[in-house]
């Protein structure tokens, strides 16, 4: 597991690069960025993986689920919505 923080936050092993739309690549380091971009900036709020990935977040963020296993899902959710960068 990754210890290491970014503004009070647990970063990934990697970040995941997406695509918000036509613009450029942009790469999110944690769980806590994930679950703001699935919030507030995700085209599709639906699907399978998006809300397998959106409980991930949140579970994370109480303590419950092991970093990298939200990482596992919230590229499985960019794939779904076609935003992997």
């Amino acid at each position: 597991m990754n210890n290491d923080t970014i503004d009070g936050g647990s970063l990934w092993s990697r970040p995941v690069r997406v695509r918000i739309g036509y613009g450029f690549a942009e790469a999110v380091r944690s769980p806590e960025q994930a679950l703001e971009y699935l919030r507030w900036r995700w085209p599709v709020r639906e699907g399978y993986h998006y809300g397998e990935a959106l409980h991930a977040c949140v579970t994370f963020v109480q303590n419950r689920l092991p970093i990298e296993d939200v990482r596992d899902r919230f590229v499985a959710a960019s794939i779904e919505a076609s935003m992997l960068g």
